[in-house]
């Protein structure tokens, strides 16, 4: 483990090659595509009592990969951002997210029309929460996928994950996507919501996009056709996002403290937070004992920024609907209180690192672009 909390980071980053020109030129030749193997369960066997990262199931990925795009006559770069075999996701943290937006960036720039993320579960709909904010508008596909059994499992679901998530990033689909069991799940609003069963993610509070068999089966069966402008250039929050680099986004999450309320437990607090993230109930509604605690916290000293969310996953929260108990109602004693919509929690959580670390002295005008303040 790294001093900044996440896993080691074998391959430097790659900062400052991404913007030489600004925007990507159009190939006129060979298609490329990027295609990153960061670990997880897909690049795993299954050995005794549980699933390790395996070098051989790494090399069977790497193949089946060249192998289905060297069939459509498109070029895969292949790239394993933490060396081989990779790493559970449950270890990968902000820090890693920024190198993978990096690597991605500087393959864009380098021509490739689609990237390709092989990934872990547990926290793949973090990952993509950060990349549709980094890549927001993106006219080129970023398409995660993984599977819920390992390679030697039976029967297992990472061929089927892997070859769909493939011929969508061959199609170009553009986007941030989740790609799980026929579904693309757009990547600010997935959420895991099964442990084990092969149809992992939900699209909450949006629609999932079901798999066409036939994208990207030939040259001609592509969204290009549609004549579309496919330059990508990042924007000024994704340069400001590299140029701090994977530290930046490490001590960005140290400074967020999520609080889940259950009844009768009453949360406890350093003072220090700068962004509290209060999972209560319903519309947004948390004991009036947790409420208190929170202000008699911040009595006297900088007020962190409240994300009130809730444990109810569907539809717009109204955290101001009932009085006394809504977590908005800590606007009242001067905090900033931010409406988590109807996003995911892992969206919530991405946008609280994305704003530190973009900029942390005004970190509202960021969260404001997507999220509501409750006056």
């Amino acid at each position: 483990m790294s001093e900044g909390g996440g896993v080691d980071d074998p391959a430097p980053l790659l900062i400052g090659k991404c913007f030489g020109k600004g925007v990507i030129p159009v190939e006129h030749g060979k298609k490329k595509v990027f295609v990153a193997l960061t670990g997880g369960t897909i690049a795993s066997a299954f050995k005794g009592q549980s699933a390790w990262p395996d070098e051989a199931t790494v090399d069977q990925l790497k193949n089946a990969v060249r192998v289905f795009f060297g069939e459509r006559g498109v070029e895969a770069t292949l790239f394993e951002p933490w060396g081989r075999p990779g790493y559970d996701s449950s270890d990968l943290d902000p820090g890693n997210w920024v190198q993978l937006t990096d690597a991605i960036a500087t393959a864009f720039r380098d021509g490739c029309r689609g990237a390709l993320i092989l990934h872990g579960t547990d926290t793949m709909a973090y990952t993509a929460a950060w990349l549709s904010l980094n890549f927001v508008g993106s006219p080129l596909p970023v398409i995660l996928t993984g599977s819920q059994f390992t390679r030697d499992f039976s029967p297992e679901d990472g061929s089927v994950n892997l070859r769909g998530a493939a011929q969508v990033v061959a199609s170009g689909f553009p986007g941030v996507w989740i790609y799980f069991n026929w579904k693309l799940i757009p990547g600010a609003r997935a959420h895991k919501a099964r442990a084990i069963h092969p149809d992992a993610y939900v699209a909450e509070n949006g629609f999932p996009v079901y798999f066409n068999p036939a994208w990207g089966r030939g040259v001609g069966e592509t969204v290009e056709r549609l004549g579309l402008d496919f330059s990508w250039s990042p924007s000024e929050e994704c340069r400001a996002v590299l140029g701090k680099g994977p530290s930046a986004a490490r001590e960005a999450a140290k400074r967020i403290r999520w609080i889940y309320c259950t009844p009768g437990t009453e949360p406890t607090f350093t003072g220090k937070e700068k962004y509290l993230g209060v999972i209560g109930y319903g519309s947004g509604n948390a004991s009036h004992a947790a409420l208190e605690s929170i202000r008699k916290a911040f009595t006297g000293t900088e007020k962190p920024e409240i994300l009130a969310c809730s444990q109810a996953e569907g539809d717009v929260k109204n955290p101001k609907a009932y009085h006394g108990v809504g977590i908005g109602m800590l606007a009242e004693a001067g905090f900033n209180v931010w409406n988590q919509m109807d996003f995911p929690i892992e969206f919530i959580h991405a946008l609280a690192c994305f704003a530190e670390v973009v900029l942390p002295e005004d970190p509202g005008r960021i969260l404001g672009t997507h999220l509501k303040r409750i006056r």
